[in-house]
């Protein structure tokens, strides 16, 4: 059985007590996914609320300005601790995990699409930056410039792919998987606006489908991004979904 334990975690483990763990990464102090707590059970109310405190006491005394709580998967949160985290200002955020069979899945070749596996530094890793930084860009210099030394480690990691899409020469996409002994997870997926509804997508998944072999792909999708329509109509299908409480200032 796949679930949410087989996905990436890039994250390091600080603490574990009773009711969750506390992970906590002193070289990624501004990546939410990397300073979190992940709980093993819910959480009553009055143990949320002191939870909240505890975190935010952490990471002010770090310079950190975010709250990150990972609810246990396929478990629904009560409508007090609803409540409670709209008051906080906390954002309810659904994730999805999905699961594909690479035999059933298709994708139609563009002749003016190329993808190239990222191996070493040089243009195509230097491409492949160009186009996450129009994702990430987002979140601040800060942000870019930290996946970008993510980015760099991971073109070292034989366990990771990295993969740039072209279009007439044009970096257009791009695509890292995680290979993994029982699956292969899609990971930072992304298309240029200007160059979306061309098929670069579905080449860039078709890549990493032919590399999974046997094995299944899965992916992470936000139950309120528009993009899980899009992976729905290619085959991959929902196993399971937990819910997180997210504060950014």
């Amino acid at each position: 059985m796949v679930t949410f334990n087989d996905t990436k975690r890039d994250a390091e483990w600080y603490a574990d007590y009773e009711r969750y763990t506390h992970y906590h990464t002193p070289s990624q102090l501004i990546k939410y996914y990397a300073n979190y707590y992940e709980y093993k059970e819910l959480p009553t109310l009055e143990q949320f609320k002191q939870d909240i405190k505890d975190q935010q006491r952490f990471h002010l005394e770090r310079g950190q300005q975010h709250l990150l709580f990972i609810f246990p998967e396929n478990v629904e949160l009560t409508e007090e601790l609803l409540n409670y985290g709209e008051t906080e200002g906390l954002t309810l955020e659904k994730m999805e995990l999905y699961r594909a069979d690479t035999s059933q899945l298709e994708a139609n070749n563009h002749p003016s699409v190329d993808i190239v596996e990222v191996l070493e530094r040089g243009k195509a890793f230097n491409d492949f930056l160009v186009v996450c930084r129009e994702n990430e860009i987002e979140y601040g210099e800060d942000f870019v410039e930290l996946k970008r030394q993510t980015h760099t480690r991971d073109l070292l990691d034989p366990s990771v792919v990295q993969l740039v899409a072209y279009i007439h020469g044009e970096p257009a996409g791009k695509l890292e998987a995680i290979l993994n002994e029982r699956t292969v997870e899609l990971d930072d997926f992304y298309v240029r606006a200007v160059f979306r509804g061309q098929g670069i997508g579905s080449m860039l998944q078709q890549f990493v489908w032919n590399r999974a072999g046997e094995r299944p792909v899965i992916l992470v999708a936000d139950g309120n991004d528009t993009a899980r329509e899009m992976y729905q109509k290619q085959g991959y299908k929902k196993i399971s979904e937990r819910y997180e409480f997210l504060k950014a200032e």
